[in-house]
């Protein structure tokens, strides 16, 4: 019987240094979302006058907002409560624009080019381009191949493409979110955190 006890005592202890060791074992490194201060949206149209799209605020563009349903706005609606980038000037009807994006960290110094750690981790971030009240057609002008070795043709949106149809004035939505599923068919399925979501407000005029 002391026998049988000291074996139970033995295995009590060594089960008690085993849930000690697996304790103090290192958590796995958490991939934080980047700190996006500043972004400035360049379209480009031969022909026409370049439109740059512009917001910045030290506390980050990030957002925590659910946009399950995206697409339900009414497109009548165009008040601009809520409107947050600036655009230097309209678009013109009937054009293909091509659009750039720049990212930065103004919150250190020297300020840090987000762009290229998007770049850097293109499989694991994507652009949202949804329009509320404009006649305009988002599409993609690159893919994860453009920026990693072995990447897939997935989407990223550091570049793309806005053909403008009839006049009028809404809002774009620009969101870049962060590990969202790919491939989807948009924000409905997407998934992921939101590193950045900026609206627009965009007049398209002759």
């Amino acid at each position: 019987m002391k026998t049988l006890k000291t074996a139970m005592l033995s295995l009590v202890v060594v089960l008690a240094m085993s849930a000690c060791s697996n304790d103090d074992d290192s958590p796995k490194p958490v991939n934080e979302e980047e700190l996006i201060t500043r972004v400035t949206i360049t379209l480009e149209a031969e022909g026409e006058e370049d439109v740059i799209l512009e917001y910045s605020d030290e506390g980050g563009l990030g957002h925590d907002h659910d946009h399950e349903g995206e697409g339900t706005h009414d497109e009548d609606d165009h008040d601009h409560e809520g409107v947050e980038g600036e655009a230097s000037g309209p678009l013109k009807p009937g054009v293909t624009y091509t659009g750039t994006i720049a990212l930065w960290n103004e919150s250190v110094s020297p300020r840090e080019d987000v762009t290229d750690e998007i770049r850097e981790e293109a499989d694991e971030h994507q652009f949202f381009f949804t329009p509320v009240g404009l006649d305009i057609e988002p599409g993609y002008a690159d893919a994860e191949s453009d920026y990693i070795t072995g990447g897939s043709d997935n989407p990223v949106g550091l570049k793309f493409t806005l053909t403008t149809g009839a006049t009028g004035h809404g809002e774009l939505n620009v969101i870049l979110k962060h590990q969202p599923k790919k491939p989807n068919t948009g924000l409905e399925d997407a998934g992921g955190e939101t590193d950045m979501e900026v609206n627009f407000h965009l007049h398209i005029e002759e």
